[in-house]
C-alpha cells in the first residue's frame, strides 16, 4: 500500500514561513543550571550535544540526552534541571513556523515533543557551525546568519517527530491545505477547478477569496504557477517546448508560451537557453 505523503511536503516553500524571534542560544551549563516555572509565547527547540537534563513541560517529563531534541510549545510551563555529571551542552532556538503567514504549522500535526536524530553527524555539524557564527557575530547577528542552518535542523526534527495530520477542527486553513494537495496531485486535469469546488462547502467567489487571503495568490494564478513549475522542470532536463507544455497540462504550445512569458517574463525557449 502506498504511504500517504504528509501534507506539508506538498506545500510550496513560499507558503511555509520560518520566523526566528531571537538569536540561537548556544550554552554549556554546570550544576547550578535550571529552568524554573518559565513560559514562552513562541516555540523553543532544545538540541542536546552532550550531558543530559530532565525537562518537565506542564506535567510531562522528558529526559534529553546527546543527539536528542525537545520542542517546547508556546504558553507551556517549563521546568528543567541537569541530570549528568558532565555539563549540559545545548543549542536552543526560539521560533515560529507558519503556514500562509498566519497559521501555526504545528497546530496541524500530531508530533512527538522529544526525538532522537538519525543523522547525528549532520546535527552536530550544524550545531558547531551555529556556535561558530554566534561567537563571531556577537551583537551583529541577523536571522539570515543562521536561518538556513536552523531550517535544516527543524526539517530534520519534523521528519523524526511527525506522527499524523491533525485537523480536528473545521478551519479555513485546512480547506486551503486540501485544495493545495489536490492541485499538487492533479494540476494537469482540465476539470481541476470543478473538482476543487467539490472540496469546499462555499461558493466559488468565497472559496477563491479564502484561498487568496491565505496564499497571497488567486486560485487560478496558483494553479498556473504550479503548471509552470512542472514545465520549468522539464525545460531544465532538456525537453523541448511542446514536451514541456504537455507536462504542464497544456495542449496548445503557443498558448503555453504566452502564459509562460506573462508569468516569468521570458519565453520557454529563452528560459531553456539561459540554463
Amino acid at each position: 500500500m502506498k504511504q500517504k505523503i504528509p501534507f506539508f511536503k506538498t506545500i510550496p516553500y513560499r507558503n511555509i514561513i520560518l520566523d526566528l524571534t531571537q538569536a540561537p542560544y548556544p550554552q554549556e551549563n554546570g550544576d547550578d543550571w535550571d529552568i524554573c516555572n518559565r513560559t514562552m509565547n513562541d516555540y523553543d527547540l532544545f538540541i542536546c550535544e552532550s550531558g543530559s537534563a530532565c525537562f518537565v513541560i506542564e506535567e510531562e517529563r522528558f529526559n534529553i540526552k546527546p543527539g536528542m531534541a525537545l520542542l517546547v510549545p508556546p504558553n507551556h510551563m517549563i521546568n528543567a534541571y541537569k541530570t549528568s555529571d558532565e555539563p549540559v551542552r545545548m543549542v536552543a532556538q526560539h521560533f515560529m513556523l507558519y503556514l500562509f503567514h498566519k497559521t501555526d504549522f504545528f497546530g496541524h500535526i500530531r508530533y512527538k515533543k522529544l526525538v532522537t536524530f538519525s543523522d547525528l553527524n549532520l546535527v552536530f555539524m550544524i550545531c558547531r557551525e551555529i556556535r561558530r557564527i554566534i561567537e563571531q557575530r556577537e551583537d551583529f547577528w541577523t536571522p539570515l546568519d543562521t536561518n538556513p542552518l536552523f531550517m535544516v535542523l527543524l526539517n530534520t526534527f519534523i521528519e523524526e517527530a511527525y506522527e499524523a495530520e491533525d485537523f480536528s477542527e473545521e478551519r479555513k486553513s485546512y480547506l486551503v491545505l486540501q485544495m493545495i494537495s489536490a492541485i499538487e496531485k492533479d494540476y494537469t486535469n482540465p476539470d481541476l477547478l470543478e473538482n476543487l469546488m467539490k472540496i469546499s462547502s462555499f461558493g466559488y467567489s468565497h472559496t477563491a477569496n479564502i484561498f487568496k487571503a491565505y496564499t497571497g495568490l488567486s486560485l487560478k494564478s496558483f494553479i498556473i504557477e504550479r503548471k509552470l513549475e512542472a514545465a520549468k522542470g522539464r525545460l531544465l532536463k532538456g525537453d523541448n517546448v511542446r514536451e514541456s507544455a504537455e507536462a504542464a497540462g497544456y495542449d496548445d504550445e503557443f498558448y503555453f508560451s504566452r502564459i509562460f512569458k506573462k508569468y516569468t517574463g521570458t519565453t520557454p525557449r529563452d528560459f531553456r537557453k539561459r540554463v
